[in-house]
């Protein structure tokens, strides 16, 4: 008996907007932050969560899912804007700190 969670990614220019479900949330954000769209690269950069909402059971998550994938865009644009007015990132980036390379030049 877990925690699911129901999610709706999408990109910065809020075009593209997809609906899924996870039971680790933590590890999908990471997933979500590292992707770099290697394959497609004229597809969307889905790297927006922009609503999320909890189930303690399997069953009820997935109809939800399904219930939001059903909906029109005007519909989803609604529910999004009723949880999340400005479309905020939920979960905003962890910025990388980046190490400075040791450089030694031979002589």
């Amino acid at each position: 008996m877990g925690n699911f969670i129901v999610y709706i990614l999408t990109d910065n220019n809020r075009r593209h907007v997809e609906i899924d479900f996870t039971s680790n949330i933590f590890s999908t954000v990471i997933a979500l932050q590292q992707s770099n769209n290697f394959i497609f690269h004229q597809g969307p950069h889905l790297n927006r969560m922009v609503y999320s909402e909890a189930f303690s059971n399997l069953e009820n998550a997935k109809r939800k899912m399904d219930e939001l994938r059903g909906f029109t865009r005007m519909q989803l644009e609604r529910i999004i804007r009723k949880h999340n007015p400005n479309w905020n990132n939920l979960y905003p980036q962890q910025h990388q700190v980046y190490q400075k390379r040791n450089t030694s030049y031979a002589a």
